[in-house]
């Protein structure tokens, strides 16, 4: 169902650039009811709705008072019918079968880890979701890659002077080509460095977004010139002896970065 109306871009207008970039990494699912857990304003349930790309949402948060005006604002566009809101500790308060598509953005990868452990959302009928934690983002993937998501489409999202890895995966593996999204990034980096260990190829691929790394990302190679030069002023600042492991860290992410960047090259 497309409901595209004369308010389209207003709400676009009040959104940020990352939460329209997450919005639209959904697009392309066919008959999508999407669950937006952490909803705040309700923004984003109601661009889904009005861009076309899902027929209806459940706006949750677990606080009371952005549920409340998330809620006003479904009702200002006049979408109350389709965007229902409802107070939920994470996916606690979703009934099985009555979303398909998941939506989480603006939180710790930690907590976010704890939602979809405590919510287990393929047994809720979750087939897709757009996930965008704000800290441990390596090991956010991780904890994809052993809990049977299969990662099918990043992006990187520069934003006042901040970057975002808003993460699309689905509940099943996939047979198709972007099922094998990880392989293909194997075999590109094992070409930009002969020598790169399995353990390397999974710490660059968890650091960074194998789709990111595929795609050649322009944003993600700002990403890693800006953590080039961090990492540079950082090594100047230790002392071998006192900051060994500090340094070996260094060293390590350092690596990580000019083996990526070697991509861009080719």
């Amino acid at each position: 169902m497309n409901m595209t109306n004369r308010n389209n871009n207003d709400v676009a207008l009040k959104m940020s650039v990352r939460l329209k970039e997450i919005a639209e990494l959904l697009r392309g699912s066919a008959e999508l009811k999407a669950a937006d857990v952490g909803c705040d304003h309700g923004y984003v349930s109601i661009y889904l709705v009005t861009h076309g790309i899902a027929s209806s949402c459940i706006a949750m948060d677990v606080r009371k008072g952005p549920l409340s005006g998330a809620k006003d604002n479904v009702a200002e566009y006049g979408f109350s019918e389709v965007i229902t809101t409802r107070l939920s500790d994470g996916l606690k308060e979703l009934k099985k079968d009555e979303a398909n598509a998941l939506v989480i953005a603006g939180m710790g990868g930690n907590l976010m880890r704890r939602i979809l452990e405590e919510g287990k959302p393929k047994e809720l009928g979750i087939e897709v979701a757009v996930l965008q934690p704000q800290s441990d983002i390596a090991d956010f993937r991780q904890f994809l890659r052993d809990n049977g998501y299969q990662i099918t489409d990043e992006k990187v999202i520069e934003e006042d002077g901040k970057f975002y890895f808003p993460i699309k995966v689905t509940t099943e593996r996939e047979s198709t080509s972007k099922g094998d999204m990880f392989e293909s990034a194997c075999r590109l980096l094992k070409k930009a460095n002969a020598y790169i260990t399995d353990e390397q190829i999974l710490r660059i691929c968890n650091r960074y977004g194998e789709c990111n790394i595929l795609n050649k990302d322009e944003t993600l190679k700002k990403f890693l010139l800006h953590g080039k030069k961090v990492c540079e002023a950082i090594l100047k600042s230790l002392d071998e002896k006192e900051h060994a492991d500090r340094l070996s860290e260094i060293i390590c992410e350092l690596s990580d970065v000019d083996t990526v960047l070697e991509i861009f090259l080719n």
